[in-house]
């Protein structure tokens, strides 16, 4: 199947849509890859008015496609298979929390809580599917999801763009969230590992999972230069590294990178030595690790933050347990 491109037709959008449904009435699947043509195109001409609307969109287009077509993908040397029963199930799923579908809860576990942050919520823009992939993981583990949406994609800059003005609300908010649920955890893609990391270290929710996160802002990375030199022209006093951020932190934190990345190491070793971080490199050169893992990698990076014993567990009142243990003079990690 030739590539679907971005500007595509709704013709050439419903003609992928009848060669997908052919592929699977031929070969009994369809392939992940031409899924994911689909909604990068549709997320890249209709998310400008809402995820409202990119959803209401790719359920109109789908709509012709069976419960039970399959689509099957590789993701780093494993296979993923779901059918679009599974997929609709995610994309319906959720309770809004915030306005402007700003944050969405996926109340499938009571055992823990993961905080996605994310620059959307459902398939991102590039189409990928780590928050899918997170989702049906999370519930092997009995935990629930909150995704934390920020479509402006200000999170790298701002802290959380739902929040910005407000931040220490915002986290207060965010607490409130998590205080039901024994355990929680933030998560973080990319830029979105500076805020999870920020986060982790500033709130009661002191565990964190970052994929290729962002740590600080290295003189040597030219990749985010102008991002660097915008930030300090617009938003005077804004954090620029998470290090200091980590004194008398109390929590696990695990970060994953593409061990072959130079710039993503740079980021990832910057926390080397503080204790209760966990470095985790991966054997690719892909920076974007976190759309390419798989439901069982997620779901195995979460079960080994869960065992590690400096995460951070809340009591039955709410608060934190390990920091109330360790500002009586107990040593806990």
């Amino acid at each position: 199947m030739d590539r679907l491109p971005i500007d595509a037709s709704q013709d050439a959008l419903t003609a992928h849509i009848r060669r997908c449904l052919a592929s699977y009435e031929r070969f009994g699947q369809a392939s992940f890859f031409d899924l994911f043509q689909l909604v990068e195109a549709v997320w890249r001409q209709r998310s400008g008015a809402g995820i409202d609307t990119f959803f209401a969109v790719c359920e109109e287009l789908l709509s012709p496609l069976p419960e039970e077509l399959v689509f099957e993908g590789r993701f780093k040397d494993r296979i993923e298979r779901t059918d679009m029963a599974e997929l609709r199930r995610f994309v319906r799923g959720g309770k809004r929390l915030l306005p402007h579908d700003g944050a969405r809860l996926f109340e499938t576990g009571r055992s823990g809580l993961a905080i996605m942050l994310s620059r959307s919520n459902g398939p991102s823009r590039g189409a990928e599917w780590g928050e899918f992939f997170l989702w049906r993981a999370l519930q092997e583990l009995d935990m629930s999801l909150l995704i934390l949406g920020d479509r402006q994609n200000l999170i790298f800059q701002r802290g959380f763009g739902a929040f910005y003005g407000r931040l220490e609300e915002g986290l207060r908010w965010i607490e409130a969230q998590a205080e039901p649920y024994p355990f929680a955890i933030y998560v973080g893609n990319s830029a979105s590992g500076f805020p999870a990391l920020q986060f982790a270290a500033t709130t009661t929710i002191a565990n964190a999972i970052t994929y290729s996160g962002g740590t600080h802002h290295p003189p040597e990375e030219t990749r985010v230069l102008l991002m660097r030199e915008r930030m300090n022209s617009r938003i005077p006093g804004r954090v620029l590294d998470v290090k200091p951020l980590f004194e008398g932190w109390r929590g696990a934190a695990h970060l994953y990178f593409p061990a072959p990345h130079p710039v993503d190491n740079i980021h990832a070793r910057h926390l080397a030595d503080i204790p209760g971080v966990s470095l985790f490199p991966v054997e690719t050169e892909v920076h974007q690790i976190f759309p390419i893992s798989s439901t069982q990698d997620l779901k195995s990076h979460v079960a080994r933050l869960l065992d590690d014993p400096c995460a951070n567990v809340q009591s039955p009142d709410g608060r934190s347990a390990k920091r109330r243990l360790h500002n009586n003079g107990t040593d806990i990690c």
